[in-house]
């Protein structure tokens, strides 16, 4: 159990904030006096456009005009979440009759384009489900389309929104945790990522309803793993990092749910990022028992001055274990944080001068004893080198509907500078994609350029 560390969390956060950059304003979205609701309409209600739709009818300022999905048992979930709201069949109904001045758009990933395209062409804002498009050069069509219509266009990767996330963020880039050395993401799961099918198998219909429910599992339609879960992971990575990986080796397959699908069960990533020598930052963290955590300077090669040093993040996604779970685990040369969507930890890097080297009473649990140059032991228990953490936690937040709050902030205000915008939705694509070429190549794969 994660131990309740009330005082050390405010310090924790009380310290952090100083480092924070807004991203957005206050997290409401409430009309003002006199001011017209912003008319939205959902393009797609299955089990992620429901999730969005649950949270759009809880935002002030939110007029929700039209529901649009072809398939009538989401459809008809939709109407539930939204009774006496038009629905349709076709989205370009949507768009042309109920002229909505914005859209969220949630449909299965190769339809992205088409329907975000079609929405901005009809003067819409858009909120498009990640990951932004099927390839990379419809992504490159869509920003560029973003870009010459001037229209708000944000993409839903919530850990954008999330406050553990943007925390984390503002301490990496302020340089109190040090140097960054590497970024550990996985997405462990045990399930056969299968949906439903309402017929039986002897049916006629049931092959191609089978495909059309679990699009996720073909390739013709998905991305598979990396789209639909590593996606949200490296988008943080490159957030954190403030840049891209210059490449990618990876490896994958279909080892365990051999069920007829053809996108991996399994995908694990090594991504080389190449980055400048980080400055030093400002600001103090106190850690557990009031301990300053400052930042450090930035390392330098020679009397050059500081140069590029590589950092390395890896990416793994199972379906048939579900050990540790989603986390992304920032290790840093003067601490690590390990993020979740509603708790992150902060450990403070147990150095040399901590521990006590060469001293024989700790050296049972944590040091190393050296004597003419000869080390006789180093503790490999992994709880060995960090001391307790400190805690800062989300527990009752809630990111999918952050991230809708701020996108309709974003509308309100016609201000296209979105927590995600289609050029991070462009390069949040091109990381992903990368590793599915590299897979299916067994090559190394550089990233893209943008043409």
């Amino acid at each position: 159990m994660m131990p309740d560390l009330p005082a050390s969390r405010r310090r924790f956060l009380a310290a952090g904030a100083a480092a924070l950059v807004p991203v957005a304003h206050a997290l409401t979205a409430q009309a003002a006096d006199g001011q017209e609701p912003v008319t939205v309409g959902v393009i797609g209600t299955g089990a992620r456009g429901c999730d969005l739709l649950r949270s759009l009818t809880t935002i002030g300022g939110v007029k929700l005009v039209g529901l649009c999905d072809d398939y009538a048992p989401h459809l008809e979930r939709g109407q539930r979440y939204a009774p006496g709201v038009p629905s349709c069949a076709d989205y370009r109904m949507l768009l042309e009759r109920y002229k909505p001045q914005a859209v969220v758009v949630a449909v299965p990933l190769d339809r992205h384009y088409r329907v975000a395209s079609d929405a901005l062409a009809a003067g819409c804002a858009v909120f498009c489900e990640k990951t932004m498009c099927y390839d990379l050069e419809q992504a490159t069509r869509l920003a560029d389309q973003v870009a010459a219509s001037k229209r708000v266009f944000q993409v839903g990767l919530q850990r954008r929104s999330n406050p553990i996330y943007q925390q984390a963020a503002a301490m990496v880039r302020s340089g109190v945790l040090g140097q960054v050395t590497s970024i550990k993401c996985q997405w462990h799961r045990n399930n056969n990522w299968r949906r439903p099918v309402p017929l039986p198998k002897s049916d006629a219909g049931y092959a191609a309803l089978e495909r059309r429910l679990n699009w996720r599992l073909y390739r013709e339609r998905s991305q598979g793993l990396m789209a639909e879960l590593g996606s949200h992971q490296l988008d943080v990575a490159n957030w954190l990092l403030g840049s891209t990986p210059r490449r990618v080796v990876a490896s994958g397959g279909i080892d365990y749910w051999r069920d007829g699908r053809d996108v991996r069960d399994n995908v694990f990533c090594i991504y080389d990022y190449e980055l400048p020598a980080q400055g030093t930052g400002g600001g103090t963290i106190l850690t557990k028992g009031n301990t300053p955590l400052t930042p450090v300077p930035s390392p330098t090669r020679g009397e050059g001055g500081s140069q590029k040093y590589a950092v390395r993040v890896t990416y793994s996604s199972l379906c048939n274990n579900a050990f540790e779970g989603a986390s992304e685990l920032v290790l840093c040369t003067r601490a690590s944080l390990l993020l979740t969507s509603n708790k992150g930890l902060l450990y403070r890097e147990r150095t040399a001068e901590d521990v006590g080297w060469a001293r024989a009473p700790q050296a049972d649990d944590n040091a190393s004893i050296i004597t003419s140059g000869k080390t006789l032991k180093l503790s490999n228990s992994p709880w060995a080198h960090r001391g307790e953490p400190v805690e800062i936690d989300n527990l009752i937040g809630d990111d999918t509907r952050d991230e809708l709050v701020s996108f309709i902030d974003h509308v309100r205000r016609g201000d296209v500078r979105t927590i995600c915008d289609a050029e991070e939705g462009w390069r949040d694509t091109a990381t992903v994609l990368m590793a599915n070429r590299a897979m299916d190549s067994g090559a190394a794969v550089e990233f893209p350029k943008r043409t």
